[in-house]
């Protein structure tokens, strides 16, 4: 028997649509609010390199180190206290309100005050080159940074959205609503039908860069604000979940909800000190800090290849906008395989498919990049450069869409052979210290060999450097999970004798 007396589904409906059809009054409405967060995310990431690469004056791939490091990292920080303020003083139901209102405002006022401005309100290229020429070469890449600051805050901002919107608004909301017997069931359903909202953010985007010159920059207005309505939705989708959901019995008892799991908050001293203590937990969090490093050094030479292939603004956006379409199939197909993955196979197994799947695609797309600086212009009939960027930007869905559906899952799972107050502290220090210190890692190494090393230099310049450092951190990574299994595999026996013992 499954949820209120049903019949449980048949096997193949259980595996696509294990869905009661009186449970679709609160599966769709929470369905739809990760679709609205999930196409803004999209929207938003993908125009925000295009204004950088290509709207911004003295732009280029170059400045997404410099961002991520000296603007995105401390914003984020800053983001993550801002928000356990407003949680803590004004409650979820507000907060939800407060952030979603924010962003919508930010989205309307630079679609139509602050973008059609920018000649007026950024710096002036002369004022930028002198600067270069009188500041220190550690500011080489700032000073551009600085002068188009609108388009740095857009950046900013944009990569805030997918943090905060869909970590702590939508994942904390789900959390506080879902019942015991529906985790299982609904949870990865939502993210089918959020990814869903990149495809479509990304086939407007590709509709968008049909046009050039003016018609695109006002295609660009419509799409920022058409991301401003989506903010305004997602906050109606939440009353009616509140209004009307959440009032009906059958839908939410708040004595089957699943508990949210204690989560400790702990500082950046705090999370080294509880990492240098433990092996176990020391081998968890070269998970997130590895792949944020490998990831960013690959996107890095990726983005700065498409730069550099697609010379005009709605070009590149058409491409980006290809990209989110392929993440979002990807994300899709490979939900369904990790399910089945997680369920036949070791968590070693499992824990090794994302760092080789990406060693293994990242080779070939580096290879294509040294092959093509070595003078190599064909290969299979195709131009190297442009070949370079399809296999690129195939890396780069595949990598994001294994990250969403099996490498955060295991790195989960591994935090669950540990004692509850072990965990908490363990938990709160790989979130700390693991995810923002990935991409700000990468970012780092970036942008020393571009500011320090090699000042004023282009990124594409240093590939061969870049690929050695991927190659390592690719290697540290698997070494680590195959440390990680071990320990793990001994801490599941212990537990499992433990529990025996009780018993």
């Amino acid at each position: 028997m499954g949820d209120n007396g049903n019949q449980e589904f048949g096997k193949i409906r259980s595996m696509l649509w294990p869905i009661h059809g009186f449970e679709l009054k609160k599966f769709l409405p929470m369905s739809f609010l990760m679709f609205a967060i999930l196409f803004v995310y999209a929207a938003v990431r993908d125009l925000k390199d295009t204004f950088v690469q290509k709207y911004a004056v003295l732009g280029g791939t170059e400045l997404i180190s410099a961002l991520k490091l000296w603007f995105v990292f401390p914003s984020a920080i800053l983001v993550v206290m801002l928000f356990s303020f407003l949680l803590s003083k004004f409650g979820m139901r507000k907060t939800f309100y407060i952030v979603s209102s924010f962003f919508a405002i930010f989205f309307f006022v630079f679609a139509w005050f602050l973008f059609p401005n920018v000649d007026k309100i950024h710096m002036s290229k002369a004022t930028m080159v002198a600067m270069r020429e009188s500041w220190p070469k550690f500011f080489y890449y700032i000073i551009p940074c600085l002068g188009n600051w609108s388009y740095t805050l857009f950046f900013i901002l944009a990569e805030t959205w997918g943090t905060l919107a869909i970590g702590s608004l939508f994942w904390f909301f789900a959390n506080q609503i879902t019942k015991h017997s529906e985790v299982k069931r609904f949870y990865a359903l939502f993210s089918l039908i959020g990814n869903i909202g990149v495809y479509l953010s990304g086939t407007l985007i590709k509709e968008m860069s049909k046009t050039s010159g003016a018609l695109f920059d006002k295609n660009v207005k419509i799409l920022v604000s058409v991301s401003a309505i989506f903010c305004v939705i997602t906050m109606m989708i939440y009353r009616y979940i509140n209004k009307v959901v959440l009032t009906d019995p059958k839908l939410y008892d708040p004595s089957q909800v699943k508990p949210k799991k204690k989560k400790a908050k702990v500082g950046v001293l705090a999370g080294i000190k509880i990492l240098a203590s433990s092996k176990y937990l020391f081998l968890i969090f070269m998970l997130p800090i590895s792949y944020g490093i490998g990831i960013n050094l690959y996107e890095g030479v990726f983005k700065a290849q498409m730069r550099e292939s697609f010379v005009g603004a709605n070009d590149l956006t058409n491409m980006m906008g290809t990209l989110s379409q392929v993440t979002a199939i990807a994300t899709i197909v490979l939900t369904f395989l990790s399910v089945n993955l997680l369920r036949k196979f070791s968590w070693r197994f499992n824990a090794l498919v994302t760092p080789v799947m990406i060693l293994v695609l990242g080779v070939v797309f580096f290879g294509l990049m040294l092959y093509k600086n070595n003078g190599g212009t064909k290969f299979l009939g195709m131009d190297v450069p442009i070949l370079a960027v399809w296999m690129g930007l195939f890396v780069d869905a595949i990598a994001k869409g294994i990250k969403y559906c099996l490498f955060d899952t295991t790195k989960s799972i591994a935090f669950r052979p540990l004692d509850p107050d072990t965990q908490a502290q363990g938990q709160g220090a790989v979130e700390v210290l693991g995810g923002r210190g990935g991409k700000a890692g990468g970012a780092l190494i970036t942008y020393l060999l571009l500011n320090l090393i090699s000042a004023g230099s282009a990124l594409l310049s240093h590939v061969n450097t870049l690929f050695i450092l991927f190659i390592l951190i690719l290697f540290a990574w698997i070494i680590s999970v195959i440390k990680l299994s071990g320990l793990y595999e001994e801490k599941e026996k212990e537990k499992r004798a433990a529990i025996e013992n009780k018993n």
